[in-house]
Order: C-alpha cells, then sequence, then structure tokens
C-alpha cells in the first residue's frame, strides 16, 4: 500500500481532535472507531449553528423558527433514505438509538405477527443490543431464540442456520457487520430467510459507515444503525423498516406527534413515520446526522470502502506477522475491524499500555459475551479503522505491540 495514499491529503484536518496530544506528548492515534467515530468540523459547526439561528420544535408551529427546524428535521429523514436506499421517507423512523430501534421492531413486531412458542433466530456473535430485546420476548411472552453458528473465519454457518428455520420461525435478527470478527453477513441469508417468508432485521451499526448500503438488495425488512457510529452525533438512531410492515404493526410509545385524534374515549395514530415518533423527536441530532451523511457523500462511499479495505488488509499482514499474536477470523471477509489478543498480557493491559503511546483501541468484551464465551476468552482488543486512519497510524500500532510485550514479558 502506497503509504502517501489516502482518500485525499487533508482529509485529517476535517476533524479537529485528531490534533489533540495524549499524555503532552503522543499524537492521538484513534483505532476505536467501531465503538463511535471522530466527527468532522462540518458536523460540529453546523450543530452550533443549528441551535444559535434555527432551533425550535418541529411539526407544531407555523412561526419561522419551527418552520426551518422541520425543514431541517425532514430534510435529514430524505438523506437517510437515500443513503440507504429506501423506496419512502415513510420507512425512515428516527430514534434515540440503533438499540431503541431494535427494542421497537421486538416490541411491536411481536404484538403484530408472534405468539407464544414462535421461533425468533440470532448468531452467536451478536451486539448486546441486538440480543437483550429478544431475550425480553422470551421472559415474558415465551417465544423460543435459536441460535446460529458461526464459522471459525466469523461468518454465520449457512447450513446450520437454514436447518434452523421451521414454520414457527418468524423473525432472524442478525449483525450486518461483526463488531468483533468485522465479518460481512453472506447474502445467501436473505435469500433464505425470503424463500421461508422469514422477516430479518439487519443490525448496521458497524456497516453503515464502512459499506454501501442498498435495503432493496439487502432484501432486508429492517435495518437499523445510529448516528455516532457514521460521524454523527450521538442521541440519534435509524430505524428503516418495509412499509407495509410498519403500517401493520402498532405504535411502540403513546405521547405527542404520533397521534391523529384523541377524545376522552378514544385515539387514533397518525401515520407513517409520525406513527413511531411520539414526544419531541432528537431535531438537532437528526440535522447533524443529515450533514454527517453529506459528508460521507463528498468524500464518496466507494472512496471509502478502498481506503478502508486497503488499511485494514495492510493491519491484518503486519500483526500476523507477530508470532505473539493471536487475531480472531481470518483476513478475507474482514471490514475495518480486527480483534486479537496477546499471549499472556490481558486485553486491559494490551489497551492501557497502548494508550500512552497515544492509542485509543478499545479492551474487553464489545458486548459480546456469548461469543466471548465461544471463542474460549475473557476479552479482546480490538482496533478499528475510520476514513480519518493512516498506514503510517498502523506502523505505529505495529511498533507499539512489539514494546508491549517486550515490556510485560521479558
Amino acid at each position: 500500500m502506497n503509504k502517501d495514499k489516502i482518500i485525499h491529503k487533508d482529509i485529517r484536518k476535517d476533524f479537529p481532535i485528531l490534533s489533540k496530544k495524549i499524555l503532552k506528548t503522543k499524537d492521538l492515534v484513534y483505532f476505536d472507531t467501531a465503538a463511535s467515530a471522530q466527527k468532522p468540523q462540518v458536523v460540529i459547526d453546523e450543530l452550533n449553528q443549528f441551535y444559535e439561528r434555527h432551533y425550535s420544535n418541529v411539526s407544531r408551529g407555523v412561526h419561522t423558527l419551527s418552520v426551518e427546524s422541520t425543514l431541517r428535521y425532514e430534510d435529514a429523514r430524505k438523506k437517510v433514505q437515500n443513503f440507504i436506499n429506501a423506496k419512502s421517507e415513510n420507512e425512515i423512523i428516527f430514534t434515540k438509538s440503533a438499540t431503541e430501534s431494535i427494542n421497537l421492531v421486538a416490541q411491536t413486531f411481536y404484538d403484530k405477527y408472534m405468539s407464544t412458542g414462535d421461533e425468533i433466530i440470532l448468531s452467536l456473535m451478536e451486539h448486546h443490543s441486538n440480543l437483550i430485546p429478544w431475550y425480553f420476548l422470551r421472559d415474558k411472552y415465551g417465544v423460543v431464540i435459536k441460535f446460529a453458528n458461526i464459522t471459525e473465519s466469523g461468518e454465520i454457518d449457512i447450513d446450520h442456520f437454514e436447518t434452523l428455520i421451521t414454520p414457527k420461525t418468524k423473525i432472524a435478527a442478525l449483525t450486518h457487520l461483526s463488531n468483533v470478527y468485522g465479518s460481512q453477513i453472506d447474502e445467501k441469508v436473505s435469500s433464505i430467510c425470503k424463500k421461508n417468508n422469514v422477516a430479518i432485521l439487519l443490525d448496521g451499526c458497524q456497516s453503515a459507515a464502512h459499506l454501501k448500503i442498498d435495503v432493496q438488495k439487502l432484501e432486508c425488512d429492517f435495518f437499523v444503525f445510529s448516528g455516532h457510529k457514521t460521524y454523527g452525533p450521538s442521541g440519534i438512531g435509524v430505524l428503516y423498516g418495509k412499509e407495509s410492515l410498519l403500517n401493520e404493526m402498532p405504535p411502540y410509545q403513546g405521547g405527542g406527534g404520533m397521534i391523529g385524534e384523541v377524545t376522552t374515549d378514544k385515539a387514533s395514530y397518525a401515520e407513517l413515520p409520525a406513527k413511531y415518533e411520539a414526544g419531541t423527536p432528537p431535531i438537532a441530532e437528526a440535522h447533524g446526522l443529515g450533514i454527517a451523511i453529506d459528508y460521507m457523500n463528498n468524500v464518496g462511499i466507494e472512496n471509502i470502502i478502498n481506503h478502508e479495505e486497503e488499511l485494514t488488509k495492510y493491519a491484518y499482514e503486519k500483526i500476523s506477522e507477530l508470532d505473539f499474536v493471536k487475531i480472531y477470523g481470518d483476513g478475507d471477509n474482514r471490514n475495518s475491524i480486527i480483534s486479537f489478543n496477546i499471549e499472556n498480557i490481558h486485553s486491559h493491559e494490551v489497551s492501557s499500555f497502548l494508550d500512552v503511546e497515544g492509542i485509543a483501541v478499545r479492551a474487553g468484551h464489545h458486548c459480546c459475551q456469548p461469543l466471548m464465551k465461544h471463542l474460549g476468552v475473557n476479552s479482546t482488543s480490538r482496533l478499528s479503522f475510520g476514513l480519518y486512519n493512516t498506514i503510517e497510524e498502523v506502523d505505529i500500532f505495529i511498533n507499539a505491540l512489539i514494546k508491549c510485550k517486550e515490556f510485560f514479558i521479558k
């Protein structure tokens, strides 16, 4: 890989936090984008300007500020629709997080389409946010949860997945891109679900900032992602759902904004998307997400993909040369994430040592305790890339890993 190659030479200047010094002397190397991406200056500036010049509550007022705020809020919805190629703006629901999006689907899908004894398919590598909402259904209503096996390379075992489907299987909820392996789901999974009339939800928290998302090609019924992992603000999540399903499923929460008419005897509910956006929504956060999508589009989604693929490949090859490091999963279907452990050194010690070198990586179970148990470990270290990372930073990281091993193992 050309060490001078980057999406464009000044892109790092777009992210003010990258000029920060760690412990006053070390340049920040931020390899924790899978936990949360850093924000470009344009998003920061637009959020400030929104609060300074345009802020008001949306949809409820005819005065200038309310109109300006509403236009920006709904413009963000349109940007998300285009970003993931949804058929309609009505299919885009703003929530406070991807976690809330999954909870919304779990509860309302059950209410409309499921009953005691019906089945849900998950995988062993799901984030807790795509486990616990379904566990709630199991504990409260007696649904059955089945777990698809995963291969040593970190992919869903397609043959095993297909054997899990029965006439009682109603939905599969699966990660689109694993936050431990960095592996992408096989498109065959959606085809199997469609063939068996099983709905599918894809957790796109790790994929939305790193892959070209097209919900039509993915053939998913639901897709969720979060703003803070896509270079936008925290406090904003997205739920895509097919309009036919969302129309049939009941409201998730009750309050202002989601009603049609209320009397002392009864209430009727608003049409999509307002039906699922009770209360004051994340107004500024939605606007910030829209600006972040503009930013990614201006950089170029294909440019981001190519840059991160080369960066991930280079890092995987360099780490593989270190005989004291174990990588989880292989490199053939990996994108932007590498999880590893150094023999006889706890991941927290590795992370702390790297921090002294100015390098931010994640350490722990990554909200994937069933997967950690499957791997036979309590935790791993994880580096994850964003569009702002460079090959030079990988080299700094490799040298720091060698120093870490020499420090702890004499």
